[in-house]
């Protein structure tokens, strides 16, 4: 279980419990942060000559995020327009939002970042949070991507590469676990050559083992009364860098693209849905020019057209990686809700997530057992229930604080408010094919012929009429949501079960949704209006009984695109044919490893497959696509993106 951070005030300044110190300089922490981590990383004069478009600094220890608001500020002031800073940052006890809040007071030269990063700051949930902030129209964006965690857990799953590495928390002898041999080693593995560290640390332990890890050091005079701190720079002089696929399965890589930063970088999208604008988005705001090619007059016309979708979890008890996964989605998209949507498009009303027989009660017991997530979601018995719904509830359940409703059509449209994106409707596309010179060509059934550098395929099963795609998976379930005027309705939130029903829209109420497995039947159908009639009166009878019965019902009917697995399709694309001949030995040992990397199709990439979830798993899918693209940082862990990695049916078919 997580612990928070546990803090006393001595002489006007934070003091850890857990580390018994002080977590910034007596003498001046601002000042302290600029001259160790800022001034000794050089990292302005870094900044002025940025060639790749973004820059990765690695920090260990967030504690108050004063060398994170640092870091920020002189961002702000030396980067341009078209850049992108990625924080990447560890914190074992995270301080309280309340504590961290009476803290960056103690800084109004940050009032307006430190307000941000307050409006932001994640909730009290182990794991991966990536944050992105609204950037400044003359300079370069920023995101911080925060992990609630031991160190130990944290490095192993980074997927570099990392410009400077800032060697904070507290000394070696106050917090041994977080200087272990494994941080050097993992420092060698994800770090630049040339990459930097600084540390406020001198000690003898610190300079041997990042000489051990290639690292050149030097002792430099420290700040204010200490008399000396650490900085080095990475000469890879025990050895070149290994392969990737050494350690690695290669399949779960990423191409490196080359990407000329002098030169206009172009996308094209192929669908208009979540899946679609997110990842469209993604790319605008790193500076890639995009087309979406969608085959509708309209954006989120298919699976992403309902009027209302819902936005949650529903997580394992043991939190197993597909859990972190959506868990994480969860709260990516949440912040990105916060910063997009206003309030007559979404509502963060709450999701009751209801415990309607015994066997979900014991399940929702063994999950709180399990889990300590009461910043997000908390227990609740019956009459809770009923107080936070404003109606009558007769089951307990699980409460998500934030969980929401969304239009996921208007959210598709803001997604699309970039002036990096165009759209072309009425698209329909025929052929996908790359050309001697590694452009992607799409073909429409109009003969127009899109050209770009990268493609990413986000067009549910119309994805499988291309043949490099064709050996994914996926399959359409359809479904049918039922609506009914409700003009005097009462409910305050969001309601699951094994169906659902959100508070009322515009008069309107939406509940649902049924599902058609093994069926291609696309039409509205009375049978499953009276389908979600039924179920709505055996688990919500405190909304049903509202219903005069005399209402005309109407309805939606879409096919949700899944696959094989229930996870979805998020990243690069190998080309299948080779795959199968040169990875063969797969089918005779699922244990063989490979020393070469696999046979991607350079450009190629998808976000598919959500199913019912796609608010959930599909906008964080985008991020990463797009971080594996630019070959940034992702914004998960390791693990997490490879099982959404499209490659993992390769192995699969090879195996079984």
């Amino acid at each position: 279980m997580m612990k928070p951070a546990q803090i006393h005030w001595s002489d006007g300044i934070p003091f850890s419990e857990d580390f018994q110190d002080y977590y910034f300089s007596k003498l001046s922490g601002v000042s302290e942060t600029r001259y160790v981590f800022l001034e000794n990383s050089q990292l302005p004069q870094r900044w002025h000559s940025l060639k790749e478009g973004h820059f990765s600094i690695c920090e260990t220890g967030f504690g108050t995020g004063l060398n994170f608001l640092c870091t920020w500020q002189s961002w702000l002031q030396n980067s341009q327009s078209h850049e992108q800073l990625h924080f990447i940052s560890v914190e074992k006890h995270p301080i309280t939002k309340c504590d961290l809040t009476k803290i960056l007071e103690t800084w109004p030269e940050f009032s307006d970042l430190s307000s941000q990063l307050l409006n932001q700051y994640p909730p009290m949930v182990p794991g991966w949070h990536t944050l992105h902030f609204q950037p400044d129209p003359q300079s370069g964006t920023i995101t911080l991507q925060l992990f609630f965690g031991d160190i130990e857990s944290w490095l192993p799953q980074i997927q570099g590469p990392v410009d400077a590495w800032f060697l904070d928390g507290f000394a070696p002898v106050k917090n041994p676990d977080m200087w272990h041999d494994s941080l050097f080693l993992h420092m060698a593995r994800l770090t630049k050559a040339q990459g930097t560290v600084a540390t406020f640390s001198a000690a003898s332990q610190v300079k041997r083992s990042l000489k051990a890890a290639g690292f050149s050091v030097q002792k430099v005079a420290g700040f204010g009364k200490k008399r000396e701190m650490g900085k080095a720079v990475q000469t890879f002089s025990s050895g070149p860098q290994a392969p990737f696929y050494i350690d690695n399965k290669p399949w779960f890589e990423s191409p490196l693209l080359t990407i000329d930063n002098s030169q206009e970088n172009t996308a094209i999208i192929i669908g208009g849905g979540i899946s679609g604008c997110s990842t469209a988005h993604a790319l605008a705001k790193r500076g890639w020019k995009v087309k979406i090619l969608e085959q509708h007059s309209s954006l989120a016309t298919e699976a992403s057209g309902n009027t209302q979708g819902v936005l949650y979890a529903k997580l394992s008890t043991n939190l197993n990686p597909h859990s972190q996964f959506y868990l994480a989605g969860y709260l990516y998209s949440l912040n990105l809700l916060k910063s997009q949507l206003n309030r007559q498009h979404w509502d963060d009303c709450g999701v009751l997530q209801l415990a309607l027989n015994d066997k979900e009660f014991a399940r929702q017991q063994s999950f709180l057992k399990n889990n300590e997530l009461s910043d997000i979601i908390v227990a609740v018995n019956r009459q809770q229930a009923s107080e936070i719904a404003g109606i009558n509830i007769e089951h307990p359940g699980l409460f998500f604080k934030d969980g929401s409703w969304v239009y996921p059509k208007y959210w598709c449209e803001k997604l699309v408010q970039h002036k990096n994106i165009e759209v072309c409707y009425n698209t329909h596309i025929k052929d996908l094919n790359q050309t001697s010179d590694k452009t992607w060509q799409a073909q429409s059934s109009e003969n127009q012929v899109f050209n770009a550098k990268v493609v990413v395929v986000c067009s549910a099963l119309q994805s499988l009429k291309f043949d490099m795609l064709n050996f994914l998976p996926l399959k359409g379930i359809p479904g049918q949501v039922s609506q009914v005027d409700a003009e005097q309705l009462k409910l305050d939130t969001i309601l699951c079960g094994s169906n659902y029903v959100a508070p009322t829209l515009d008069g309107k109420l939406s509940f649902g949704a049924t599902f058609r497995v093994n069926s291609a039947n696309l039409s509205e159908t009375e049978a499953d209006h009276v389908k979600n009639l039924d179920n709505l009166k055996h688990s919500f009878p405190g909304v049903a009984q509202q219903l005069t019965g005399t209402e005309t019902i109407s309805g939606r009917t879409s096919v949700r695109c899944t696959t094989q697995d229930y996870t979805p399709i998020a990243g690069p694309i190998c080309d299948s044919r080779k795959f199968n001949t040169e990875f063969s030995e797969l089918s005779k040992n699922k244990k063989w490893r490979f020393f070469k990397s696999a046979p991607f199709l350079n450009g190629l990439y998808v976000n598919l497959g959500h199913g019912s979830r796609g608010l959930t798993s599909a906008p964080i899918c985008a991020e990463l696509v797009a971080a594996q693209i630019n070959n940034e940082p992702w914004p998960m862990a390791k693990k997490l993106a490879h099982i959404v990695n499209p490659n993992r049916f390769l192995v699969k078919g090879l195996i079984n």
